[in-house]
């Protein structure tokens, strides 16, 4: 049996496992509801997190390797860690949890089959995936800091002219927010 088709048997069984282990990156009270709850409107954490994660698995097995097809299948996934309150480091771990789960299902099948290349091409491809996530990642975390300080600075220009009109003896109008 190829490499390729090792990897195959193993998806649908790696993308729940992997799934799991990013839930279980969620506070406690969270992961259930992130695992119970199929709706992609109330549930969209689970949705981005379970739409990104077959993709992952194809680009890290080869069997999609088109960086602008997997970035495009990630995009949503990373930009949804790139808002949460965690750490760039605890937003982008992630990728790794699915070292330790290939090691453990997929591993001794091509061990057994003296393929190990295979495997460690796998791993470098998982390095490789995490470092495009961190290019992503920090592009919305880029995006997110112009937009709060467009923000202050539209706050800061509006307190600017209720200011001036006080000054000038006028009250702020409603119109004027």
């Amino acid at each position: 049996m190829k490499a390729i088709d090792v990897f195959r048997k193993h998806k649908s069984e790696m993308v729940r496992l992997w799934t799991d282990s990013v839930f279980d990156t969620y506070p406690f009270e969270t992961t259930g509801f992130l695992r119970t709850k199929d709706d992609p409107f109330g549930n969209p954490v689970a949705n981005m997190t379970k739409e990104a994660a077959g993709a992952v698995y194809d680009a890290v097995t080869g069997e999609s390797v088109e960086v602008a097809q997997t970035r495009k299948a990630m995009d949503r996934f990373i930009k949804l860690r790139a808002v949460q309150k965690f750490s760039p480091s605890q937003s982008l771990a992630v990728f790794s949890l699915m070292k330790p789960l290939l090691r453990q299902h997929v591993m001794p099948e091509l061990m057994a089959q003296d393929d190990l290349a295979a495997y460690l091409e796998t791993e470098s491809r998982i390095d490789s995936l995490t470092l495009l996530a961190f290019d992503m990642y920090m592009e919305d975390r880029e995006i997110l800091a112009e937009s709060r300080i467009t923000e202050i600075r539209n706050q800061h220009a509006q307190l600017a002219r209720w200011a001036q009109q006080l000054e000038s003896g006028g009250v702020p109008s409603g119109d004027d927010r």
